[in-house]
């Protein structure tokens, strides 16, 4: 069916939006995916993931709550005794400002951090002892923002309104670095998506759901980030780790050529 034929996968939000998209990307790859949503949409995309030929786990599940976190690993282990990639896709944004009140802050705050960074942090502690166990490497993806790692000539960083969104995304790239270097001898490579604009639900959102066609029109497409995601698993053990991989509006959305490896003497 495909090249993840008999592998397993964890994807975060995947009721909606770019979640969505990945699993079926996965799962056209021949690769069983277990997903989790607050929404309970997730269960309807389950279905579908099955009828596409693959075994399929749905869970309604909460990334920033340890027990839903152990119980989406624990059920995917327990399945198919095996996970080979994670894709910490999980992600919200609402507005938030150095001057709102507290109260608003310390939600915004639980929400964000919450979601966007201990989603990330939860996932990615519970599945590695499994990867390293495994013996056979894998790949973990954690989506970022262009946000933190933008082109040349455009500035980092959000708008004043995305204080908390912004240290979320920033605050992945601590542990995309050194879970890269820890886990690199082990074969299981570790990577961000830092993404421009991407007709998603997230984004639609950011809109009211109601973007004019032609702004819509510019936007990134769904298949075409996910596509990315398949790239990157497609290289393998020896593939790039430890990247921001750009995905970014104007720009080709490919993989770059990897670096060549460094002499031994300079490697470090």
């Amino acid at each position: 069916m495909g090249f993840l034929d008999g592998q397993a996968a964890i994807v975060t939000g995947a009721a909606v939006g770019l979640g969505n998209q990945y699993a079926k990307a996965l799962a056209a790859e021949g690769c069983n995916v277990a997903i989790c949503d607050v929404r309970a949409d997730v269960l309807d995309v389950g279905r579908e993931l099955a009828a596409m030929g693959v075994e399929s786990l749905a869970f309604i599940a909460d990334v920033s709550r340890p027990e839903d976190v152990r119980r989406v690993v624990d059920g995917a282990v327990a399945k198919w005794g095996r996970i080979d990639t994670l894709i910490n896709n999980a992600g919200v944004w609402r507005g938030s400002m150095p001057a709102d009140d507290l109260d608003k802050s310390l939600e915004d705050y639980e929400i964000l951090i919450g979601t966007n960074l201990k989603g990330v942090y939860l996932f990615g502690r519970a599945v590695i002892p499994h990867l390293i166990a495994s013996g056979r490497g894998g790949n973990i993806i954690n989506i970022a923002s262009d946000h933190i790692h933008t082109h040349p000539g455009r500035p980092t960083g959000g708008g004043p309104a995305m204080d908390l969104y912004d240290v979320s995304k920033w605050a992945i790239n601590g542990l995309t670095v050194p879970w890269s270097k820890a886990l690199k001898p082990h074969g299981i490579r570790v990577n961000g998506f830092t993404m421009g604009a991407t007709d998603s639900y997230m984004l639609r959102s950011f809109h009211q759901f109601k973007a004019p066609p032609e702004v819509v029109a510019n936007w990134m497409t769904a298949e075409e980030v996910c596509d990315l995601a398949i790239q990157l698993i497609r290289e393998g053990p020896g593939g790039r780790t430890g990247e921001n991989i750009p995905a970014w509006l104007g720009f080709e959305v490919e993989l770059a050529p990897q670096p060549a490896a460094k002499p031994a003497w300079l490697a470090g």
